[in-house]
């Protein structure tokens, strides 16, 4: 089993307990999300079986070393440049939502471009890193905190307010038709497998049927957790009035004997690196791709560019999206990179077969 891959798969699954996809999930409750997380698991294992079939077949290489032969540069700029910008607004809307979310609930007289200015200064200087590098942050950062978010949704799980008569009452929608929205939502918690676009270069060996079932395992656990914790502790329909459910979630729980009691602080406190850590991966995918479409060494006028480019957008995102106007932005963004990322993965699955053939 190859840690580094399930790494970035847990990744994407533990950001999604905070950020967007519980209330995409919990406003179509009533309206065939518990059908659209079913049929999810099995199209998100199946696209992470795919790609990483496909990329397997050029052990320890990204996509700038793949294509650094091909002839076509315009197809590689436009084919780069189109998952440049996938990549890099999948971390624009986590940062976004992050600071949106350290703002309301931790200190909400300390300005927006404060939060932004410390969280771009510790992603810059990780994104610039060696590929491996970033990957023994990433180890780092799910070693220290996994642990004990995995304790507080244990808490979570075994509350005596956790009602399960409301996780019931919303499971006999089970056979209302789905809408793509959910699908899209879903979908999302198995993404973390494209970022092997670049991080394919520490994969050592072929990856395992073993991973894929740890993938299913776990993804069908954290869907369970996103969706229906938060309507066991705030009801079937309390649950949708809230911006961010398992925040309001994490505020119910206490814990009695520790030195801070509020699970709440505790909570932000340890999804600050994982949400810092996604940034980091999701932009340090988008950043080797712009490498990859120059020629030779980046130069450091080009490097700055880059990154005075990412802040300006971030700037951008973080003064002019509200929260409502975010999550109507991400609801659409979904089934966009659901559709792109379907595209993508049966394109390059196929082009991998007849290269390799």
């Amino acid at each position: 089993m190859n840690r580094y891959f399930l790494y970035l798969v847990l990744l994407n699954m533990l950001i999604n307990v905070i950020i967007f996809v519980p209330k995409i999930l919990i406003k179509h409750r009533y309206e065939g999300a518990v059908m659209g997380v079913l049929i999810a698991i099995p199209i998100g294992v199946a696209l992470n079986y795919l790609y990483s079939i496909a990329i397997n077949k050029f052990p320890e290489q990204g996509l700038p070393e793949i294509l650094a032969n091909s002839k076509n540069r315009w197809f590689k700029i436009l084919h780069f440049g189109s998952i440049q910008f996938i990549w890099f607004s999948a971390g624009l809307i986590t940062l976004v939502g992050f600071i949106d979310i350290l703002t309301r609930y931790i200190n909400p007289e300390m300005p927006k471009l404060l939060l932004l200015v410390i969280y771009l200064a510790a992603v810059f200087l990780i994104i610039q890193l060696p590929t491996e590098r970033v990957m023994y942050f990433l180890e780092i950062v799910l070693f220290l905190n996994t642990p004990l978010i995995g304790f507080i949704i244990f808490k979570a799980f075994t509350n005596d307010y956790l009602i399960w008569d409301s996780i019931l009452e919303v499971g006999t929608y089970i056979f209302e038709r789905p809408s793509l929205k959910s699908i899209a939502a879903a979908t999302y918690c198995f993404s973390g497998y494209a970022n092997l676009i670049i991080f394919n270069r520490v994969i050592k060996g072929k990856l395992k049927i073993w991973n894929f079932i740890s993938i299913f395992i776990l993804g069908g656990f954290n869907l369970f957790t996103t969706f229906f914790i938060p309507i066991g502790f705030h009801g079937s329909d309390g649950a949708q009035e809230y911006l961010y459910p398992w925040i309001s979630t994490a505020d119910s729980l206490r814990l009695v004997y520790s030195p801070i009691e509020r699970v709440i602080f505790l909570f932000i406190m340890f999804y600050m690196s994982i949400s810092l850590m996604s940034i980091a991966v999701h932009w340090h995918v988008a950043y080797e791709l712009i490498k990859g479409t120059f020629k030779g060494k980046i130069t450091k006028k080009k490097n700055w560019m880059i990154l005075a480019i990412i802040t300006c957008c971030s700037v951008v995102g973080v003064i002019y999206l509200n929260t409502v106007l975010l999550n109507k932005i991400t609801v659409y963004w979904m089934i966009f990179r659901l559709g792109f990322e379907i595209v993508i993965v049966v394109v390059f699955f196929i082009w991998a077969r007849r290269r390799t053939a």
